[in-house]
């Protein structure tokens, strides 16, 4: 009798299995996983979902591998999906299934393809985007994928990143996701490291899809853009959506260049950021950058233009309190700086993209002071010794005091010509007004102004000649100085070239 419970036990067992087994194959046919699975994420995803393949594998343990799947916007064909998947494996179970709950996924070839964010309000569609708020999948893992922002214009290229790793843990439909990514920046071109979350998920509005996190930017290379040289490395924190992301941090710029034959120096930098992801344009909304001893604040905008790697900047660059010699640097190619001194100045700056040097590039228009300022050329100091020694009527061993002092103008640079109006500076005794122009390319000077001084012109130049030259002081005395005498200057940077303008002198008169 006993033997027969056990028969009728070891029968039942063998019935139950075979039952579950004959469940598990039911419930793990491809046709019906692959319905599954598409009816889920259309009804989640509020998008239209195809897989194209899908088999499923018993030994060594129950497992799903697929290629083809596809999510795109309703009623956008013109748009590529916004994901595409290759390939992809899940290891599943007969709990699985029935939970809807996978451990791990693993998808190769994945590409995603954010729409602009001014569709979102089409994407709405009754029935779609359930509550669920529980994870299926523990773990998604994936290499080598693509992140793709569509153009808001047509004529503009796709914002695009290569991601080399990406791991999604905790997915679900209506949760926040920790992920960690590293990908390539395109311009300037360095990897990112990057943790964080993504979601919730909103069905009407893929594109405003909530990222936030921290990042680091590794040895980027900002020779990318052409006419600048640098590396840069920064951290910082971001948070906003797919399409709109607001970005804060701080970053150093090692050998940083323009192609203005000037030296390489080191840039520290904070700043306030938003990323627009549709177009690839950034906005400054604050950027504290410190060179040498100079404090700048920058705000504007980095647009992105047509073609690959074509940006266009437009910035308001000021400074309250910075050295000259840290600002000429950049442009001069000197062993020690021609002038030193405290400037301030308020500008706009644009570089628009192009092929060609930045000098013939760059459009700077503005105003700018210089204070306690110096010539580090000792025969140039000299000279500006010499002006205010005569300037004031003084022989050659009386006390001059400070010499070069508040320099001001305003400054036109485009085309690669610098042209100065309203050019001021005023030395003890003297006081020189100019306007004109300097050539960034050969360095050609073409100046011309006016040199007002304290004493009469005889008294000037003083000795012997003086005599001479006494009957001609009422010819340049005017507007209650001693003498103002129009001058010019001409030649290059490295030979200056005084003269006076007798000419102007006889009109006037």
């Amino acid at each position: 009798m006993r033997n027969t419970w056990v028969k009728w036990i070891v029968i039942s067992g063998l019935v139950g299995t075979a039952c579950l087994l004959g469940v598990a194959l039911w419930l793990l046919r491809p046709s019906h996983v692959r319905g599954i699975a598409e009816r889920g994420l259309a009804e989640h995803l509020n998008l239209d979902a195809h897989i194209e393949d899908l088999s499923v594998r018993l030994l060594p343990r129950p497992s799903v591998t697929g290629g083809g799947l596809t999510l795109r916007v309703p009623n956008h064909p013109e748009l590529p999906p916004f994901i595409r998947i290759e390939r992809f494996t899940m290891n599943v179970g007969l709990l699985s299934m029935l939970r809807k709950h996978v451990d791990t996924v693993h998808a190769d070839g994945l590409h995603i393809a954010v729409p602009p964010g001014d569709i979102k309000q089409e994407l709405k569609r009754s029935g779609g985007g359930g509550a669920m708020k529980d994870v299926i999948i523990d773990h998604f893992i994936t290499h080598d994928a693509e992140l793709l922002f569509v153009p808001k214009k047509a004529d503009h290229s796709p914002l695009v990143f290569a991601i080399n790793d990406l791991e999604v843990d905790s997915v679900g439909f209506a949760t926040e996701m920790p992920f960690h990514a590293r990908l390539i920046n395109p311009t300037p071109r360095g990897l990112v490291n990057a943790t964080g979350t993504i979601g919730p998920w909103d069905p009407t509005d893929i594109a405003g899809l909530p990222v936030a996190g921290a990042f680091t930017f590794e040895n980027a290379d900002l020779s990318t853009i052409n006419g600048i040289a640098g590396w840069v490395d920064a951290t910082g924190d971001f948070k906003g959506a797919l399409t709109e992301i607001a970005v804060t941090g701080r970053a150093t710029v090692r050998d940083f260049s323009l192609d203005l034959g000037g030296h390489a120096a080191t840039l520290e930098t904070t700043f306030e950021t938003v990323v627009d992801g549709t177009d690839g344009t950034t906005v400054l909304k604050r950027v504290d950058a410190v060179l040498g001893r100079t404090h700048m604040i920058v705000t504007g905008e980095i647009a992105n233009q047509p073609g690959p790697g074509r940006h266009d900047v437009v910035v308001a660059l000021r400074i309250d309190d910075g050295r000259i010699e840290d600002l000429l640097s950049l442009v001069l190619d000197t062993p020690k700086p021609v002038m030193v001194g405290d400037v301030s100045l308020a500008t706009t700056l644009r570089l628009p993209p192009g092929k060609t040097r930045v000098r013939n590039r760059i459009a700077v228009t503005g105003d700018f002071g210089l204070q306690g300022a110096r010539f580090s050329d000792p025969m140039v100091q000299q000279k500006m010794h010499d002006l205010s020694r005569r300037g004031q009527g003084k022989d050659e061993d009386d006390a001059i005091g400070r010499v070069l002092s508040d320099l001001r103008g305003k400054l036109d640079l485009s085309k690669g010509m610098a042209r100065l109006r309203n050019l001021t500076f005023q030395v003890p005794g003297a006081r020189i007004g100019l306007d004109g122009s300097y050539d960034l390319g050969s360095q050609a000077l073409d100046f011309r102004g006016t040199l007002r001084m304290q004493a009469t012109i005889s008294k000037a130049i003083g000795g012997f000649k003086s005599i001479f030259i006494k009957p001609f002081d009422p010819l340049f005395r005017r507007d209650g100085a001693g003498a103002v005498v129009p001058i010019k200057i001409s030649g290059t940077r490295q030979a200056p070239k005084f003269g006076i303008e007798m000419g102007r002198v006889l009109r006037r008169r």
